[in-house]
C-alpha cells in the first residue's frame, strides 16, 4: 500500500495538495453522456492537445491563488480539510461541475476555472466536516427554501469573503453572482439573494457559533 501523502503547510496549518490532472477514465463517460442528450448532439469535444494545454495553463493559474483561497476559507470557517490529496478530475466536457470527486469541464477560462475549482473546494470543506457543519440551522433558518439553495447560503457567503477580503476583486463576486443569475439553476440565484439580504459576515458568524458548538 502507497503511504499517504503528507499535506502542506501553509501558514502554520495543513492543507491537502490540490493535484489538477486529466482523467482519461472518466473523459469518454462524459463525453458519451453529452453526445447522448438531444440539446447537445453538436456538441464537439476539444482537441487531446487543446485540454492537456489547458489543464497546464490552469494548475500554473490556481498556484498564484491557493495559499490565499485556501488559508481564507480556514479562517473563515474555522474548519480544516480531513484528507491529504484532493484529486481534481478535468474532462473534455462537464454539464455541471461537482465536487465528490471534483470534476470539471475543460474549456473554463482561466478566472472562472478558479472561481469554479474555489467553489468546489468549499463544498468538499464542508462535506468533509459533516458532523459539525450546521446543516439542521439552515433548515431551521430557512424551512421554505429548496435544498440546493440551502446548501449555497454559507458558501456563497465564504465566496464572497474571499472575493472581497481575500482576493480583494469585488469584480470577481460581481461575474460569479452573474453567472447564478443566468444558470438554469434558479437555486443559486435564490442563494446569492439571501446571502446579499442577510450579509455574508452575519451569516459566517452564525454558522462559526453553530460549529463552535457542535464542538463543545
Amino acid at each position: 500500500m502507497t503511504a499517504a501523502r503528507k499535506p502542506a503547510i501553509i501558514m502554520g496549518m495543513e492543507h491537502p495538495k490540490i493535484i489538477i490532472k486529466y482523467n482519461r477514465f472518466l473523459d469518454p463517460i462524459f463525453i458519451g453522456y453529452i453526445q447522448a442528450q438531444p440539446q447537445w448532439k453538436d456538441w464537439t469535444p476539444p482537441q487531446k492537445e487543446t485540454v492537456f494545454q489547458n489543464i497546464e495553463m490552469y494548475r500554473t493559474e490556481w498556484k498564484k491563488y491557493e495559499q490565499k483561497i485556501i488559508v481564507g476559507m480556514y479562517q473563515c470557517t474555522g474548519l480544516q480539510f480531513q484528507q491529504n490529496i484532493v484529486d481534481v478530475h478535468i474532462v473534455s466536457g462537464n454539464p455541471r461541475p461537482f465536487s465528490n470527486p471534483i470534476v470539471l469541464k475543460s474549456t473554463y477560462s482561466l478566472d472562472v476555472f478558479i472561481d469554479t475549482l474555489t467553489h468546489e473546494l468549499i463544498h468538499r470543506l464542508f462535506s468533509n466536516n459533516d458532523s459539525v457543519f450546521p446543516v439542521k440551522f439552515l433548515g431551521d433558518q430557512f424551512p421554505n427554501e429548496e435544498k440546493l439553495t440551502k446548501s449555497h447560503i454559507f458558501l456563497f457567503a465564504v465566496l464572497q469573503y474571499i472575493y472581497l477580503e481575500v482576493l480583494k476583486d469585488p469584480k470577481r463576486l460581481a461575474e460569479s453572482q452573474q453567472r447564478s443569475a443566468t444558470s438554469k439553476h434558479h437555486e443559486y440565484a435564490r442563494a446569492w439573494e439571501i446571502v446579499i439580504k442577510e450579509g455574508y459576515q452575519k451569516l459566517i458568524g452564525s454558522m462559526r457559533e453553530e460549529i463552535k458548538n457542535a464542538h463543545s
